[in-house]
């Protein structure tokens, strides 16, 4: 919306806001029953006045949108030239940064989720078109295409702040490492004790970066690649690196060729989960069972073990960021896969373990060459 200085006002100065509409509609009767409910509602609580233009081709939308005069776009789906969905996708790129609610004169719900999928705020069936209907319309509208740009905004600064950690930081960890480690080849005593910690302090920074990286993309990545991860090696890689921890008992049975929808961050949200069951298993002999199994096009990880459990009214806001587990864990592990496998289009939930312990279970979307057994 546009602030204009308001022609009643003797010269202090105060604006006002302005909602402008473009309104792309070929029929006049439907044209002039819009201006009539714009006319008639309210946007007192989105603009203080609102204008409407009209035209009636998409051609003529173009030429409008791109002196870049517009807040909002009324759009008919039957035009000349161009009819449902596709006159949606010929406007511009100019319309792109505008909120776009699209009328037609078909109560059809398939075109109307098409519609929202391609990026218009909402669908209203001119049949049904009333005053209250349109302005309500327009007012979310109008807020969630606000929402949606303040995201995109915070998207971009976290995408600036990821190409940092992957181009500044992790370099920076990586000559502190390399030098670390000559180092602590060429001396020896207190002062290669010095070196080692280091190197060691490094390795852990190198693997937090990585991980922030990932969780960085997995928020601001509007969708995935299509990256397919066989789950085979890494997760076996993980459940290898637990059961070499004195004292611990791992089982697994883990099948070839389940393939999901994920990336290389995988490995570490399986070795997350893995170290959880066992650094806070209270348990003389910890164990630890890993089970793969496929229900309705979903591939589900279960890492089970016989610790203390976790309480039901806590199995949420574990996930939580910076939330412990227990007095002595820490959350970020947690956190960050959950924000994860949510990014893979996934979940994880929580439950309990017989007759003792905990279930995690992650569930991944299988890529379309996935399995085919059940559990």
């Amino acid at each position: 919306m546009t602030p204009r200085p308001d022609p009643d006002d003797a010269g202090d100065g105060t604006e006002e806001d302005v909602l402008r509409v473009l309104l792309v509609e070929d029929n006049p009767g439907d044209a002039t029953l819009v201006e009539h409910h714009l006319r008639q509602g309210s946007v007192f609580d989105v603009a203080d006045e609102v204008t409407l233009t009209h035209v009636e081709t998409v051609e003529a939308a173009t030429d409008r949108l791109g002196d870049g005069e517009f807040d909002l776009v009324l759009l008919d789906l039957g035009l000349p030239g161009s009819t449902g969905i596709d006159t949606l996708d010929r406007l511009p790129e100019a319309a792109e940064d505008l909120p776009v609610v699209v009328l037609t004169g078909l109560d059809d719900h398939g075109t109307a989720v098409e519609a929202i999928q391609r990026g218009a705020q909402d669908y209203l069936p001119k049949d049904d078109l009333d005053t209250d209907r349109l302005m309500r319309s327009i007012r979310y509208a109008v807020e969630r295409h606000k929402q949606a740009m303040r995201l995109r905004r915070q998207n971009h600064q976290l995408e600036l702040f990821n190409s940092v950690l992957r181009h500044d930081v992790q370099n920076g960890m990586d000559v502190i490492h390399k030098h670390g480690t000559v180092l602590s080849e060429r001396l020896s005593g207190d002062e290669r004790d010095h070196a080692e910690t280091i190197v060691s302090w490094s390795d852990d920074m190198i693997d937090l970066t990585r991980k922030v990286q990932g969780m960085l993309s997995a928020v601001t990545d509007d969708a995935r690649d299509g990256s397919r991860v066989d789950i085979a090696e890494p997760l076996r890689e993980q459940v290898d690196r637990v059961a070499a921890m004195e004292g611990v008992t791992v089982e697994a049975s883990i099948p070839e060729g389940v393939t999901v929808e994920a990336d290389r961050m995988l490995s570490a949200v399986f070795g997350n989960v893995l170290t959880n069951a066992v650094e806070h298993n209270d348990s003389d002999d910890p164990e630890v069972t890993v089970d793969v199994v496929e229900r309705d096009g979903t591939v589900h990880v279960r890492v089970a073990d016989n610790g203390p459990g976790i309480p039901a009214g806590l199995r949420e806001s574990v996930f939580g960021r910076g939330v412990q587990a227990d007095p002595d864990g820490g959350g970020f592990g947690l956190y960050f896969v959950a924000t994860m496998v949510e990014g893979y289009g996934g979940e994880v939930t929580v439950e309990d373990n017989d007759p003792r312990g905990t279930v995690f279970d992650i569930a991944l979307p299988a890529a379309q060459e996935a399995w085919s057994r059940t559990s």
